[in-house]
């Protein structure tokens, strides 16, 4: 019987990375960000869609990473939860203090925001060397 020992990245590969909002979290080039909302509803059947951005909050929100979620809603007299899921593809980009937001789109009157989350996703190149060095040598 022989054991086989994992890498921490093995076992986040096959778990997944969560944060919460305001936590920060670290993604590679090609992974992909799963962004779990929800907004509470009532009103009319409607159709629209989830816009989630990631990038960059200056004077205006440079979006670096995005992606469109059709969404729909029942027709409802009571308040109703939906939660949403949106996957956003990370793309050649590499670098830190991400931001992102989403809003709700598509739908009549203006769209709807979430609040801007500021320096939550670093994004890490395909891949890193550090303290490359000869640590000893000896005649053997």
């Amino acid at each position: 019987m022989s054991l086989k020992g994992y890498t921490i990245e093995e076992v986040i590969g096959e778990v997944g990375v969560a944060a919460l909002p305001g936590e920060k979290l670290t993604v590679g080039v090609g992974d992909t960000v799963r962004v779990r909302l929800s907004v509470d509803y009532r009103g009319d059947e409607l159709d629209g869609a989830v816009w989630v951005a990631i990038g960059r909050q200056d004077m205006w929100f440079n979006e670096d990473f995005a992606s469109r979620t059709p969404v729909h809603f029942d027709k409802s007299f009571d308040f109703v939860t939906y939660e949403i899921i949106a996957d956003v593809l990370i793309g050649d980009r590499p670098g830190s203090d991400y931001d992102m937001y989403a809003k709700i789109m598509e739908v009549p009157g203006p769209d709807i925001f979430t609040a801007t989350y500021l320096d939550i996703i670093d994004v890490l190149g395909a891949v890193e060397f550090r303290n490359f060095r000869i640590d000893s040598y000896e005649k053997v």
